[in-house]
């Protein structure tokens, strides 16, 4: 490989380097701004199935 053929190969990993650490600073900003669900759908379910099984003993002993 010529000298030539490695300063250009050394030049584009270096832009590509610049280029990966300003993709990681974008996800970093991205998740720090997007605003999260306090609940998901699991604890949801499992709020709801507690609440209808209370429901249910109560009505049980009414």
């Amino acid at each position: 490989m010529s000298d030539q053929n490695q300063d250009q190969l050394i030049k584009e990993i270096a832009e590509l380097k610049e280029m990966v650490r300003k993709l990681e600073s974008e996800i970093e900003d991205i998740k720090f701004f997007t605003k999260r669900p306090l609940l998901d759908s699991g604890t949801i379910g499992t709020v709801g199935g507690i609440i209808l099984g209370a429901l249910a003993i109560i009505g049980i002993f009414w």
